[in-house]
């Protein structure tokens, strides 16, 4: 045996051995591979060959190189390319907003969206009015390397900017297998953190990169990449569809606080709260029938006719932006929900007559719920649950992207036993690309994305494809994509071997619910339901499972919850009064250290808690982008005035909270 060959086996030894101890995930991946070639269940597709001082990879099949060149040079040249500014190969792991001079000067309420939130509009200004994309970065922190090949490029690459986090994917196992000759990973993870990405499956991946991300997310404003191939931009794409479905990015901070302030509104007001922790399969109206969950998604409008036949076989569990379009077909629900704070929602009952068509429904709504809706309806018909807050013990549902997924956690929590869902597509219509039935007050049609535009991404708009319910595939977005894994939850969380589930959608296969036609269902099987006794006795049974007042457990918590907020407020004050401006080392330290103070790590969390870990991911990358700034000038002035902007915004916050949730204990003691 050569040097080199001797050389390589060691290196491969080293690997296996630090991938068995810091990466057993993808060790258990290379191990089953060594496995199947050692006994000849798995034929190689590729071998490592040596030619003129230089390793590359033949394809057996192709008899062609992968590399075809000379692959050291070509880690070199990869390495050459590779640069400092904010414009060229970066991830951006921020909403690209713009705030003009009159709106960063406001001081009152929410710019114009979700995504300008009155805390954040000063500090994205003042970042974009001291920097710009045509900057040169100080320090690369974070770096995506997009295919390994043999990984030579990933050694001279890090050599060069010295990243201190790294995230390496390959679709190819076997590539990476022979990688592990090749590229000495133990070593490299002494350099930096290192994340791997090495055959994953959608969920696989989303871990894993949600985990690079969260790691050193200070530092996530722009991420250098490094392709090895043009064939890896999708691996972009990839990259970017996971970032834009970040938590600060689709419930943003802003969102999160108007919702904690409003939810305990119809708490001291005394409507019903449902409890939501307990097992009602032996006491629920609901065990004993079938029950049909409707959401607004193409699937509804396909099945109409299907479902007017049907209407009065099922106990009816409905979203309210279906509302719209069972009223057109004239099919009562038994219950209604929603979750969106909005005031929009009233929207989705244009054309409704409700007060004829809610005569006999039950609203079962999340306590952040606009007045624009609870003030149309019946106080006695309306329960609430809480999806933010937590403020009535055993109130709160699981956090879930979306209305479907907790309407389906809610319907196997008050005892369903044999559910049918429509319209719960979770994924766009594969013919006409829509992505809810016609009579939806929102609805519209997408544009196939998928050989477009690759390397950038849209919550709403990129189209992508994921396994169908009847189909092989199925479009869908990247939101949808959320509640299809949120769908995976819930029945993982909450569905038992007695309930069963059927999926009568031409949308995503959804994790523990049968494919089913609805033609295919024999309903005359299944007894007419009388309506208005369903109603008395779902009624009777809601009363008895909540409670329309505080208890002293709830009233302790909520003034628990205050004094965190008091307690927070000093942290910063005293930061404010204490801090150095003049040493911007020194100030990062004390930064880190009120951030762990705004988290609570080392207590016990309350929900203002939560308020800043979605502030602060938003927010910071933007204050250390400034100071990762090559030729900043001025530094001083700039960390003097960041912090004051800064520490303005965290008092703002606290300041809001507080007041709000003094007014709702005055009147709890009323």
């Amino acid at each position: 045996m050569n040097s080199i060959e001797q050389k390589a086996i060691e290196t491969f030894q080293k690997n296996l051995g630090y991938l068995a101890e810091k990466q057993p995930q993808v060790y258990r991946k290379i191990h089953i591979l060594n496995q199947a070639i050692e006994d000849g269940s798995y034929t190689e597709k590729y071998s490592l060959e040596y030619k003129d001082e230089y390793f590359d990879i033949l394809e057996l099949a192709s008899n062609h190189y992968l590399y075809n060149q000379n692959s050291i040079k070509h880690a070199k040249s990869l390495a050459k390319n590779v640069n400092y500014k904010k414009s060229e190969a970066v991830v951006e792991g921020f909403y690209n907003i713009q705030i003009s001079d009159a709106e960063a000067k406001r001081d009152d309420g929410i710019v114009r969206d979700l995504f300008q939130k009155f805390a954040e509009s000063k500090i994205i200004h003042y970042n974009a009015s001291v920097t710009s994309r045509n900057d040169d970065m100080k320090d690369i922190i974070k770096f995506i390397f997009c295919g390994i090949g043999l990984g030579f490029h990933i050694t001279e690459i890090q050599n060069k900017v010295k990243s201190s986090v790294l995230f390496i994917m390959e679709d190819n196992l076997e590539i990476f297998r022979l990688s592990l000759f090749t590229t000495n990973y133990q070593r490299l993870s002494e350099q930096a953190r290192l994340f791997f990405s090495i055959m994953d499956n959608d969920i696989e991946f989303e871990s894993i990169f949600r985990d690079f991300f969260n790691q050193a997310y200070t530092h996530n404003h722009y991420i250098k990449y490094a392709m090895f191939s043009q064939n890896d931009i999708k691996k972009i794409k990839r990259v970017q569809d996971s970032i834009v479905k970040s938590r600060h990015l689709i419930r943003p901070y802003s969102k999160h606080l108007r919702e904690l302030l409003k939810a305990p509104e119809y708490l001291v007001e005394k409507y019903p709260f449902i409890n939501l922790s307990n097992d009602y399969s032996k006491i629920s109206p609901l065990s004993d029938k079938p029950v049909l969950l409707i959401a607004s998604g193409p699937s509804l409008g396909h099945n109409s006719k299907w479902l007017q036949e049907n209407k009065d076989k099922f106990f009816i569990i409905a979203v309210l932006s279906s509302v719209r379009t069972l009223y057109a077909l004239d099919v009562k629900p038994d219950i209604v929900t929603h979750i969106d704070a909005g005031d929009l929602s009233i929207n989705l009952l244009d054309d409704v007559d409700y007060k004829s068509f809610f005569d006999k429904t039950i609203f079962l709504f999340s306590s952040v719920l606009s007045r624009s809706v609870i003030d149309v309806l019946p106080k006695t018909e309306v329960y609430f649950f809480e999806t933010s807050s937590n403020y009535k013990k055993d109130s709160k549902i699981i956090s879930m992207p979306s209305i479907g997924e907790i309407t389906y956690a809610i319907s196997l929590i008050l005892g369903s036993q044999e559910l049918y869902l429509l319209g719960l597509d979770l994924a766009l219509d594969p013919e006409t690309k829509s992505d809810h039935s016609k009579e939806h007050r929102f609805a519209s049609h997408k544009k196939d994305t998928t050989t477009e535009n690759e390397q950038y991404t849209s919550l709403h708009d990129t189209v992508n494809y994921t396994k169908g319910n009847f189909l092989d595939e199925v479009p869908i977005t990247p939101v949808y994509h959320l509640s299809v894994v949120g769908f995976g939850v819930v029945s993982r969380t909450y569905l038992t071997h007695n309930q069963r589930v059927f999926n009568l959608n031409n949308g995503a296969f959804l994790e523990g619910a049968t494919p089913l036609h609805a033609e295919d269902l024999d309903t005359t099987k299944f007894s007419t339901l009388d309506k208005a006794e369903e109603f008395k006795q779902i009624k009777i049974f809601l009363d008895k499972i909540s409670e329309d007042s505080m208890n002293k457990d709830d009233i302790e918590n909520f003034d628990n919850q205050i004094k965190e907020a008091q307690r927070l407020l000093k942290v910063v004050e005293d930061f404010k009064k204490s801090v150095s401006v003049t040493n911007y080392d020194i100030y990062v330290r004390d930064f880190y250290a009120l951030y762990n103070e705004l988290l609570n790590l080392n207590r016990k969390d309350y929900d203002i808690n939560h308020v800043f870990s979605i502030y602060l991911q938003s927010i910071v990358s933007y204050i250390f982008d400034i100071f990762n700034t090559k030729g900043l000038k001025n530094q001083k002035r700039h960390l003097k005035k960041i912090n004051e902007i800064f520490i303005r915004q965290l008092i703002k916050i606290l300041t809001l909270y507080l007041t709000t949730m003094r007014v709702y204990r005055a009147w709890i003691d009323k």
